[in-house]
């Protein structure tokens, strides 16, 4: 088992009350000890320990109503340090008062925690750098990557190289959710324990919302033109909705976070099984004696998966309305790294593979719009097929077959591959044999 150091750090010198807390691990092997690797989860608002004991940690529980936890043969400390950070204030253990108003704010907040942790740990200073995470850290990320290229100074040790988002909220809810549902439900019908009949009762909506055929005529390589919302739309009218409901009410084992049916992820040992949305404080953190003292953290905090509190709270209405990435930072920030990674699995209904395709198809970066070739390189390993991926102008976009959400949890092998990629330890024809 590799070294380790856990405790709070603040996001600013003059700020002592307010606290990350952050895990990191050393390399367990001969590589990646010049490459410092941040994995941050979503919600927003949910804790990135969930990332360390059921994604890509050194050690991840097995669910089921006899849950252990087990050393992880796809652990990313093999591959580089690692931390798991818990972003931002009033997630997990951090201390102090949710104080941001959306994405700007965060990335400032969190190049301040980056200062003071290079200032307690010199000896990382000018490692290379690269962010990673999933969900909502697809707004998280590409904002903070922004903030380091535009105003690190290089004396503080960052040195930032890319990024690496999965099945990210980087784009609105249209093209992330809405757009590409009915074409997911189309595809996917028996996977998610429905009947033809099912998608023939959500056709009609799909229809008068102008998205029945949507991804069809509108996913093009090389784009044809900008992708609009149609005219008909009504976001109060949700194909996305309608297909969650009918799939749940037809097997209580079905989540949204991985489309086939499965009860064994109705237990938990964090406390937030895939077909709730309460998190619960009856959890391993809570429940391990001693456990709270080794990591540093006050023994009378109450941890959760995800906070009962607003982290925008400052926010207008206590919401994020920071521009999508898309629309915003990213382009920068693909143009500025040595590599970014937009990843999606096959099997997530939460957000869809296709709508992070549309989106990219939409974007433009370095000089053009979209990819101009569809992502049909394989990845591939052990004689079998794990996905296609493409790679254009700084940017590649990986589809995971099968995996759902939360990609290392599902499909560990394929994410294992897919980080030596982002860290340069395999490059795209290494990946594809």
């Amino acid at each position: 088992m590799p070294n380790s150091w856990a405790g709070e750090v603040p996001v600013s010198k003059d700020e002592d009350d307010r606290r990350y807390f952050f895990w990191l691990w050393e390399p367990q092997n001969d590589v990646g000890h010049d490459d410092l690797v941040i994995w941050l989860n979503g919600g927003p608002g949910c804790s990135s320990l969930e990332g360390l004991f059921e994604e890509n940690g050194p050690f991840t529980f097995t669910h089921g109503q006899n849950a252990e936890l087990k050393l992880n043969p796809y652990s990313w400390t093999n591959l580089s340090y690692v931390m798991w950070v818990e972003s931002p204030i009033g997630v997990g253990f951090t201390e102090g008062e949710p104080s941001i108003r959306g994405e700007k704010d965060l990335g400032r907040e969190f190049h301040g925690f980056l200062d003071e942790f290079f200032s307690t740990f010199p000896e990382l200073k000018g490692k290379r750098l690269w962010l990673t995470g999933e969900s909502y850290a697809g707004m998280y990320i590409p904002y903070i990557a922004h903030e380091l290229y535009q105003n690190a100074d290089k004396d503080s040790g960052i040195n930032l190289q890319g990024i690496a988002i999965n099945d990210p909220s980087f784009t609105d809810m249209f093209f992330g959710a809405e757009a590409p549902a009915f074409e997911f439900l189309e595809k996917n019908y028996r996977v998610m324990g429905l009947q033809k009949e099912d998608v023939e009762s959500v056709r009609d909506l799909a229809k008068q919302q102008g998205l029945e055929t949507f991804v069809a005529d509108n996913l093009q390589y090389p784009p044809q033109g900008p992708i609009n919302i149609p005219d008909q739309y009504n976001p109060d009218q949700s194909v996305w909705t309608q297909i969650a409901d009918m799939a749940q009410e037809k097997s209580d084992c079905f989540s949204i976070y991985n489309i086939k049916p499965n009860c064994d992820y109705e237990s938990d040992p964090l406390g937030m099984p895939l077909q709730s949305q309460q998190p619960s404080d009856r959890n391993f953190i809570n429940d391990t004696p001693g456990l709270k003292e080794a990591i540093h953290v006050d023994p009378s905090l109450n941890w959760k998966e995800c906070t009962d509190d607003n982290v925008f709270h400052a926010a207008r209405n206590q919401q994020d309305t920071s521009t999508p990435p898309d629309q915003s930072v990213l382009p920068m920030v693909i143009e500025k790294s040595k590599r970014t990674v937009i990843q999606h699995g096959t099997h997530d209904f939460v957000l869809m593979a296709n709508g992070s395709a549309l989106a990219i198809q939409n974007m433009t970066w370095n000089g053009m719009t979209g990819f101009q070739n569809p992502p049909n390189n394989p990845i591939r390993f052990e004689g079998r097929l794990h996905g296609m991926m493409g790679e254009e102008r700084g940017l590649t976009f990986a589809l995971v077959n099968g995996a759902g959400h939360m990609i290392p949890e599902f499909k560990p092998k394929t994410a294992y591959k897919l980080q030596q990629y982002l860290l340069g330890q395999l490059d795209s024809d290494e990946i594809s044999k």
